[in-house]
């Protein structure tokens, strides 16, 4: 599997794009960065994405990839559990925000194509297998674990403390590589448990859950403004495993 980082930050300024991760070039982990990172071409290349949650952060973009492949014969194709693709579909896709693609163009096939998950937790979905459970944020949010034929990936999402969503990162087979979130530095803790995220202190005490199964874990989804302390204060985790995420990384796994 390939993974390509298009975005890995909680927030937008020039330089720092938000989150998203394309796999084997043509299949997305959430819809951050997509028009801004990839060409037309690549973008008309792409066979789907799967969503995470319904913040902005997460699906800004779908709105500017529905506009830039309008017109090509098949749906993108867009799968997350129900209450994810209900968020897009009524605050999104709504004629008031933005053009309902899941319409346009109004006859053959729509741009947008919302498919909701199986609510076993586990499923095929565009070549891959995965699994999901939900993660402790202010809304409707899962993490993932997805698994190609050699190897698969954690994707934590966005959360705060949690148990289910290590005990599934704990059962994910072939894992290579994880994905964990720190958006607040320790000073902002309450602020991170409140909106559903974790501080480098916070991350460390996850990780226990997690075990010490030796692969790379990346972190992702920082505030750019507190880029410095996380830096600082990951680093002090001592943990080697841990790896900040700057964007643009290819790793191959």
């Amino acid at each position: 599997m390939k993974i390509r980082v298009l975005g890995c930050f909680g927030s937008r300024i020039p330089g720092y794009s938000t989150s998203s991760l394309l796999l084997d070039e043509t299949f997305l982990l959430d819809a951050g960065t997509i028009s801004s990172a990839l060409s037309q071409h690549e973008q008309l290349a792409l066979d789907g994405i799967v969503l995470t949650h319904a913040h902005m952060d997460h699906i800004v973009d779908l709105a500017f990839l529905a506009d830039n492949i309008f017109g090509r014969p098949e749906s993108m194709r867009i799968w997350a559990p129900e209450p994810v693709l209900e968020a897009v579909q009524n605050h999104l896709f709504n004629d008031y925000v933005w053009p309902d693609f899941t319409k346009l163009p109004g006859q053959g096939a729509p741009t947008i194509k919302l498919i909701p998950l199986d609510e076993s937790g586990e499923g095929e979905v565009n070549g891959y297998h995965l699994r999901w459970t939900r993660t402790n944020h202010t809304v409707y949010t899962v993490g993932y674990c997805v698994r190609s034929a050699e190897s698969a990936l954690f994707y934590s999402a966005d959360t705060t403390t949690t148990d289910d969503l290590w005990q599934m990162a704990r059962e994910c087979e072939q894992l290579k590589i994880a994905f964990v979130e720190a958006s607040f530095p320790n000073r902002m803790e309450h602020l991170a448990k409140i909106s559903g995220h974790l501080t480098p202190a916070m991350l460390k005490d996850e990780l226990v859950k997690f075990g010490d199964r030796d692969i790379p874990i990346k972190v992702f989804h920082m505030k750019p403004q507190f880029l410095d302390e996380l830096h600082e204060e990951l680093a002090a985790i001592g943990d080697d495993r841990l790896q900040v995420l700057d964007g643009g990384e290819v790793f191959e796994i």
